[in-house]
């Protein structure tokens, strides 16, 4: 029988007597993608700082490469491989790709010497094991946001992770880099690595997970096959109930436009022409690349805002 790489049995967790976890067991084999779901609040990110070390359980037992951990930390987390990517790379933007790859599993020294030529071929080993074609001498603030999570994943690796916890790393990716991070993370399963998946886009765990355990409220609810569980079976469990018995979509009649936007744009960000109008009892969806949909946000705030106030209000380029 297999022994799985992490455990987590009975643990809880309150702040200020609120409970964030009760009672949560958990399991990780290796070579596993283990997917972890839940609504927001339901307990994930607690979860994660337990594990992690960030938190410390008030109750349950822990156990790490089949190592029991009665007090757990992050240099402790990390001695034992667990490794976590959160959703905006943790790097140090101003110092280059091979820098920060290092400083995941160099020891100081003594002699404060530092061996570039070794430092850039070990850079070199790590990205290529995750399938990266990046300049290790590249400053990582000109690294985009995959690019980034490769480094970060290739640093974890590099400090010999056994255990990768990837919270929402898909969030801020556009649909082929989805596919490229999802091919990674099955390279990955494949080496024995083994993944704590969270994400709430649900579609994307039945293409890389194997195991899904879903929370709600501080609960572990279970431990189910991805093949035994659909959609809308998850979603059930995630909320307790059917959504669409709560939330029935309506047809209202629209009314007059309440806000226009027109020939907005800023040289700056790359936003040009964009135009388009909400009306009375409508709800518009803008969607896009997200640098693109960041920039549009931040040109238009001030003239949303004072279109809000005044109301058919056209905006205009500055």
């Amino acid at each position: 029988m297999v022994k799985p790489l992490l455990s987590l049995n009975h643990i809880s967790k309150a702040f200020s007597g609120v409970r964030a976890l009760k009672g949560v067991s958990f399991e990780l084999l290796p070579g596993e993608v283990h997917a972890l779901v839940g609504e927001n609040g339901a307990g994930k990110s607690t979860l994660i700082k337990v594990i992690s070390g960030a938190h410390h359980a008030d109750d349950g037992t822990l156990s790490i490469a089949n190592q029991t951990v009665g007090q757990n930390n992050p240099a402790l987390a990390r001695e034992l491989g667990v490794a976590v990517i959160y959703q905006r790379p943790a790097l140090l933007p101003d110092l280059t790709v091979a820098e920060n790859i290092s400083l995941g599993f160099e020891k100081p020294t003594t002699t404060r010497l530092i061996r570039w030529r070794v430092r850039k071929q070990q850079a070199k080993r790590m990205l290529a094991r995750v399938g990266a074609t990046i300049d290790p001498d590249a400053l990582v603030h000109g690294l985009s946001m995959p690019e980034q999570q490769l480094v970060e994943i290739a640093r974890a690796l590099g400090a010999n992770a056994r255990i990768l916890i990837l919270d929402e790393p898909t969030a801020s990716l556009s649909d082929r880099e989805v596919d490229r991070l999802l091919d990674l993370i099955r390279e990955l399963r494949g080496q024995g690595v083994a993944i704590v998946y969270i994400s709430h886009r649900l579609e994307e765990l039945f293409k890389v997970a194997n195991r899904v355990t879903v929370l709600r409220d501080g609960e572990s609810l279970g431990t189910w096959l991805i093949e035994d569980v659909d959609r809308g079976k998850l979603i059930q469990l995630m909320v307790g109930r059917e959504i669409t018995a709560v939330f029935p979509k309506q047809t209202v009649a629209l009314g007059e436009a309440k806000l226009r936007v027109k020939n907005l744009g800023c040289s700056s960000t790359g936003v040009h022409e964009v135009n388009f109008e909400v009306r009375a009892g409508e709800i518009v969806g803008l969607a896009g690349l997200v640098t693109i949909f960041i920039a549009l946000l931040t040109v238009s705030f001030q003239s949303v805002r004072a279109a809000l106030m005044n109301p058919i209000k056209s905006l205009k380029s500055e």
